[in-house]
């Protein structure tokens, strides 16, 4: 996937340079991580140090010519005090032409970008996942066809074909990846002042969902509740006979330069307590095999990549263990726009953790951006977050734009 969206990447590069309206950003970004040994990475497993840092230059490119966009988005790697290579990646590279005003193809790695959810979006299955400890950093997207037909204001369809990466990102995690191919189709309807939108999706590597997507205003406040329904779990283990469902719903008020918002999301194929202990017992299990000297060498070896897959159940959903969750967020910009503070909260409600991250951003002039964002986790030590190997964290990100 990588060298396609590279081949990609390099045709908008070397595009035309005629006339229409261009951006081109550069910047850095770096992820420093404090990490400890705990359930999903005992006697550090994932070989990580005591502070890891991940280091970044980006780069991005946009431009429009007449009916024809390209973009690019992408970033080179390196993770301080390791011997990994080096790594390109790009988060998007697509062209896109519109055939008038209704109708347009997107092929390229892109981002879909639909759902109403704030911190969880049930209703795509397309992209990689979030970043579960901060989602609100730039996600990947998938390599992906894309047809957009918006024949009218209160109406819409969006077909994608997609082949994703189910894999950690934007952390210092050497873990298994899976690739799912998707199509999908989501139908889009206004009514009443209402948006109403409807999704079915399915492929190779992952289940076939329904959804719903409501979202409405109300003054200063906007509501919204994105709901799927499946047969088979996606977590361990499948349950190919059970139906799951899963609700995110939540209220967004905004006034001048404050923000308050607060989401609820529901799992329903997460783990109850007696699931958590048999997962943790599987994590034990493939662990205690891994280096037993008494089991084969090839068997260790495979025992070991078995806990390293479960080890990152957690971060390759991007949906969470448990069953229930609340997120709350609030942010506050000065009347010049140029610092906004906020701080945003997940509440595990099955176990006890939490996840708090507050943020600074300052943007002095409209091409020049400053983020800095900390992650701090709480609660008990086989709660979701008590058992994240990475225990904090401090995200900064920079970028001109001209």
């Amino acid at each position: 996937m990588r060298a396609a969206a590279g081949a990609v990447a390099g045709l908008l590069l070397a595009g035309p340079a005629g006339a229409g309206s261009r951006e081109v950003q550069v910047g850095f970004e770096e992820f420093h991580y404090r990490t400890g040994e705990t359930a999903l990475n005992r006697d550090n497993v994932l070989g990580l140090d005591d502070h890891e840092d991940l280091l970044r230059a980006t780069l991005g490119y946009k431009e429009s010519l007449g009916s024809l966009r390209l973009v690019f988005r992408g970033f080179v790697e390196k993770r301080l005090g390791s011997d990994a290579d080096t790594t390109w990646t790009a988060r998007e590279a697509y062209g896109q032409y519109a055939f008038g005003d209704g109708f347009s193809v997107r092929i390229g790695k892109q981002r879909v970008s639909w759902g109403s959810g704030f911190a969880w979006n049930p209703t795509s299955r397309l992209e990689p996942p979030k970043n579960p400890l901060n989602p609100s950093l730039e996600q990947q997207g998938a390599l992906a066809v894309r047809t957009d037909w918006i024949p009218s204001a209160w109406a819409g369809v969006i077909l994608v074909g997609a082949e994703s990466e189910v894999v950690a990102t934007d952390q210092p995690l050497a873990a298994p990846s899976r690739t799912r191919r998707t199509a999908a189709v989501r139908a889009r309807f206004l009514v009443r002042d209402t948006d109403l939108a409807v999704v079915f999706s399915g492929g190779r590597g992952q289940r076939t969902l329904v959804g719903l997507d409501v979202g409405r205003t109300f003054g200063s406040v906007s509501a919204h509740a994105e709901a799927t329904a499946y047969r088979g779990a996606e977590l361990p283990p499948a349950r190919d006979d059970e139906r799951f469902a899963r609700l995110a719903a939540g209220l967004l008020w905004t006034r001048d330069q404050t923000s308050v918002s607060v989401e609820y999301f529901w799992n329903g194929e997460g783990y109850t307590q007696d699931a958590l202990d048999a997962y943790l017992g599987d994590l034990d299990a493939a662990y205690a095999r891994s280096i037993d000297p008494a089991v084969p060498p090839a068997l260790q070896a495979a025992e070991r990549q078995r806990y390293l897959a479960l080890a990152a159940v957690p971060y390759s959903g991007g949906l969470g263990l448990r069953q229930h969750y609340l997120q709350a967020a609030w942010s506050r910009g000065t009347s010049s726009g140029a610092w906004t503070a906020a701080l945003r909260g997940v509440l595990a409600l099955s176990d006890g953790g939490t996840a708090l991250t507050p943020g600074l951003t300052w943007s002095p002039t409209g091409h020049l951006t400053a983020n800095l964002d900390a992650i701090l986790l709480f609660g008990p030590d086989d709660s979701e977050y008590g058992m994240s190997p990475l225990r904090s964290a401090l995200q900064t990100r920079v970028k001109v734009v001209w």
